[in-house]
Order: C-alpha cells, then structure tokens, then sequence
C-alpha cells in the first residue's frame, strides 16, 4: 500500500512538473483566451463637411449590445425587450439570443436613448447576459442631400458608396480594441479599452448645400413635368474645376440607406453613358475653329441631307436651310453644315481635339464607378466615324466628361481636372490634381462663346435665356443606341450644356434627361427649361451682377 501511495505521489508530482515547466505556456494561452476575448471597435470617423463648413455626415455617441447566452437569465424577457425597444421582431433575435456563445453580437450602433432603456429594463426584470460598449454611429443631418455623392458606411463602420467608400481610410482612422474580461464560470465580468485607436480625418468637399439643394429641386421638378425616366444636374466652377453641385432625381435617405435600390444609389453624372448629340457640336465645332479649319464666316450648304458610304445622314426634321455662315451651323444646330466643317477639320485633328478633351479617359474625380466613355481610336473609324461623331453620334460621354469639356470654352481653353474633394488626404491622387491643361487658344474659346450665345439669343435654346445674363450654351437631343440593337425609336437623351454670365463664364451648368415622354423632346425645349430654372436661382442666390451692371 505504501509502495502504491508513493508511485502515486511521483506520477502526481511528475505531471505537475510537466505542467509547470514544459506546457505551461500553452496552458495559460488557453486559460487566457478562455477569460479574455478581444473586439474591435470603430473608431469616431471624420466628418465630411461641403465648402462653406455645413456638416453632412458625422459621428454620434451610440452604444453596441452583444450577448452572453451561456450566462443570461430569463431569455425570453430579454428577447421580449431587445424587440420592443430595437424594433426587430423575435424571429430575428431568437436565433442571436439563443445562440450558444459567450459573445454574439445583437446591434453594433444602438442610439444612447434606445441603449439606456433597454439596459433598465433588463435589470429591474432580473435578466443579464446583455453586454454594453461605448461606440459610434454614422449621422446624414441633411437626409437624401447629396447621397449619391456622400455614399454611407455599413454596421462594421466601413464605407460602402460615394466618397464614404472612396477615402474610407482617410474617414475611418484606426479602430479601437476591446478586452472582454470573463470568469472562470464564463460570465462577463469586466470591458476595458486596452488601444483607443485613432479618430478618423475630416473630409471637406467642393460642394455647396444650397446650389445641391437649389439643383435637387429642379431636376425633381423637371424630370415630374417632361416625364423623363432620370435626369441630373452638373454645376461646375470652369477656373478650377470645383463641383459645386451634382444632383439627380433619384436619391435616398442616408439614415436608412437599407431601404434603398442599387438604381438608387447609381451616381448618374460619372457612371451613366450617353451620346451627347448636337451639344457635341459646341466641342467639334471649337476644334475646326481652333486649328483653323473654318472661321465663323465661313459658307456651307445646310440643305438636309449629307449621304455617305450609301447613308444618309439628315437634319432635324429633315429641314433645310440653303447657304448658311459656320455661326448659323451652330446656332441653329445644323446637321449636314457641322458635317461639311468636320470634313474640312479632318479625322486626325478631330479625334487628338476629343482625347485632349478628355473624351475616352476617366476625370479621375475619384467617385466610385466612373466610366471612361467611348471614343473609338481614329485607326478603327468607319467612313461615317467622322460625320457622326461631329454631331455627337458614335460617341459616348458622362456627364462630367461633357460639363469639363464646355468648362474648357468656358474658361478660355484650359483643361482643369474636375474635384469634388477640397481638401483630400494626404498623398491622395486627388490632392495632388494636375495642372490646367491648355488644349485651345483663348480666341477660339471666345469666338466659340459668341456662337454659343446666339443658340441662347436666337436659336435652339432660347428657353434657357436668363434676363440679364447673357447664357450661352448648346442643345442636344440623341436617339439611344441599343446593345446589338441599333438607335431606338422613340427613346431620346435631351441636354443642355452652358454656362453664365456668357461674357465671363462664373457657371457651367449642364442638365441631362433620359427619355423623356412628353412632346416636344427636344433638348431646348425640356433640359433648357430646366437650365433657365436652375440659372435663374443660382444668379439671384449668389447675387450676381446682370450683364448692365458690369
């Protein structure tokens, strides 16, 4: 008995021998990971701020519930609570509740009010098993202003559109850490912050609320009165490039992104394509100036009609206007006239005039989902390539593409690099945007300003006049284009592209409205109306000076 008592001893002592010096370590791994759990915690992510300082987005005190099933009491008074007070039903908090875990997540950004209530009533009814962190919840102040350019973050902070996504490193900064101290029972004993993280930077943008608003207002109200199936709006500053406003009918609640569509969501100014039409005619038209091909004087038959390759090529309503000057080519957006001058100007010059333009390339303005356009390389052109890219045919664009190209008229022939970023972070591309580009001279721009002003005065445009302000701009309607289908009866893209004051462009202002369904389509008559509105109330917001006063 003796002799089996001290073989007992010595198998006892040598395991804890071997426990103590050889598996040591990975037992108080083991021990360690079975009290100590860590989580990570967003950090406060920047606030995104519009040029003048007014917040639309920031971070508000929220609180983040998890669960510990293994040692909760009375479950099913706490499902009954976390459903009145999150308005979630309990077919989808059984399954977080019951689930058996030490920690299982029930909401991530609980507002402090909701969190407080939940945590007294749990208490006063004898229910534990809820856990409570510190953390941050994402807040839109303006509501669906904006969205498509602000984008929104998801329940793990992240950003998931617009510019939350594009400088989500910049916003978010570094998360926090979380220690979860349990017991050997398993029970939640102590939360502390073992790494605060770092806050994220703010992000101010180009963006002014009120023109946003101002240009929401009368896209919304457009798109309702030519029953378009979208439409959208670009305000740019021409010298700089600023974005000051881009707007579309089509918007969504930033608080409850949730409930929104990814057709919703779309940024129709960068990812939606269409052929520009005659208001192409403002940019091919500035090329034949610029390089000398034609001059404003210059005679051209404008009779409908132009056929080459066996097709005919007409203009609108196949209307004829005799012997015409290059001005009436673009004043009364002249068809067979702008094909006649393109031919003069030559594939060559033509197509290094659109890619100097930016035609066929991203801006680089560094919202999610900008497309490149379509500019067919001039080795691949057809014997039509010339005639129906002159007037915006075969050519595809966005709309801050077409809005840079006018900014170049605008401004005297300068490329400036489109941002919606003012101050980006560090580093980033849009930081450090290149410089402006001069792609045609200042007489030319100007001679094209003076064309551009008699669309406006006497042309296709007149219902975009603003009283006072000398518009200049140009029209465009283009018949769609299907995939494998050719152009579409009946389905048209109406424009227009302009600017104001026409003498010493300030605005470029471009609408565009997809399928329209009233009569007449024509962009004159329905994106015009739309410039006129939202011309008007830029002039009177920002008080400027009518043209008498200058």
């Amino acid at each position: 008995m003796a002799l089996f008592l001290g073989f007992l001893c010595v198998v006892v002592v040598g395991r804890l021998a071997e426990l103590q010096l050889f598996e040591h370590g990975r037992w108080a791994a083991a021990a360690q990971a079975m009290q100590e759990r860590t989580i990570e915690l967003t950090p406060r992510r920047g606030t995104i701020y519009d040029r003048k300082g007014v917040a639309l987005a920031f971070d508000v005190k929220a609180v983040a519930i998890a669960i510990d099933s293994f040692n909760m009491t009375r479950p099913e008074t706490l499902v009954k609570i976390l459903c009145e007070e999150l308005g979630t039903s309990a077919r989808t908090l059984e399954p977080l509740v019951y689930r058996p875990s030490y920690f299982t997540w029930i909401n991530r950004k609980v507002d402090l009010e909701t969190a407080h209530a939940i945590e007294k009533r749990a208490k006063e009814a004898g229910s534990y098993g809820l856990i409570f962190m510190d953390t941050w919840k994402r807040c839109y102040p303006q509501g669906a202003l904006a969205s498509n350019l602000i984008g929104f973050v998801g329940l793990d902070g992240r950003g998931l559109e617009g510019f939350e996504l594009a400088y989500d490193a910049y916003l978010g900064g570094d998360p926090a850490t979380l220690q979860v101290v349990q017991g050997a029972d398993g029970r939640t004993y102590h939360t502390e912050t073992s790494d605060k993280g770092l806050p994220g930077q703010d992000l101010r943008l180009t963006i002014d609320s009120r023109l946003q608003l101002l240009c929401e207002e009368e896209i919304d109200r457009g798109v309702a009165t030519f029953k378009a199936n979208a439409g959208f709006i670009v305000l740019l500053d021409p010298e700089n490039g600023d974005v000051l406003a881009m707007a579309q009918n089509r918007r969504y609640d930033l608080n409850h992104f949730q409930a929104s569509t990814a057709a919703a969501r779309k940024n129709l100014a960068v990812n939606f394509l269409f052929e520009p039409g005659s208001a192409f005619k403002a940019i091919t038209g500035l090329a034949a100036l610029d390089c000398g091909a034609v001059r404003p004087e210059d005679r051209f038959n404008g009779n409908d009609g132009v056929t080459l390759y066996g097709h005919t090529i007409h203009n609108s309503e196949n209307k004829s206007y005799g012997t015409v000057s290059f001005g009436e080519v673009i004043e009364q957006s002249i068809n067979t006239g702008m094909i006649r001058a393109a031919q003069k100007l030559g594939e060559e010059r033509m197509y290094r005039y659109l890619v100097d333009f930016g035609f066929g390339q991203k801006t680089g303005i560094t919202l999610p989902g900008e497309e490149k356009g379509i500019l067919t390389d001039v080795v691949d052109w057809s014997g039509l390539s010339l005639a129906s890219t002159a007037i915006g045919q075969s050519v595809a664009v966005t709309g801050i593409q077409l809005a840079r190209a006018m900014a170049v008229v605008a401004n005297g022939g300068l490329l400036v690099a489109p941002r919606a970023v003012r101050a980006p972070a560090p580093g980033d591309e849009a930081g450090d945007a290149p410089a402006p580009k001069r792609v045609a001279s200042e007489s030319s721009c100007g001679e094209m300003r003076a064309l551009l002003r008699r669309v406006v005065a006497q042309g296709t445009g007149t219902l975009a006049e603003v009283k006072g302000f000398a518009v200049a701009g140009k029209t465009g309607t283009a018949q769609k284009a299907l995939p494998g289908r050719g152009y579409a009866d009946g389905k048209y893209t109406s424009l227009f592209a302009g600017f104001l004051p026409g003498e010493r462009p300030e605005y470029v202002l471009l609408v565009v409205l997809d399928e329209v369904k009233t009569t007449p389509i024509w962009g004159g008559y329905t994106a015009g109306q739309i410039f006129h509105g939202a011309a008007s109330r830029i002039a009177a917001l920002e008080h400027l000076a009518p043209v008498a006063a200058r």
